[in-house]
């Protein structure tokens, strides 16, 4: 089997898959959980690097946006 065409891979994965019990189903679960994180946690690293380096993310811009939003959504208690 190709393991670098998704088109094979899947069915194989899947089937697999669907023969695991309660506790390795949640091991899996997990596992994907876990995949899912990294990946939109180096997505976000990424978006927030090309801000960075276009000078989007200097300080007194992030505090101008804080205090903007503060005075538009005061805190109430």
């Amino acid at each position: 089997m190709n393991a670098n065409n998704p088109a094979l891979l899947l069915p194989d994965v899947m089937s697999k898959v669907a023969s695991l019990g309660p506790s390795a189903l949640a091991a899996v679960h997990k596992f994907l959980l876990r995949l899912e994180l990294a990946q939109l946690t180096e997505e976000i690293q990424d978006e927030a690097e090309v801000l960075r380096q276009a000078g989007n993310l200097e300080p007194d811009l992030i505090e101008a946006a804080i205090r903007e939003h503060r005075n538009k959504h005061p805190y109430t208690s």
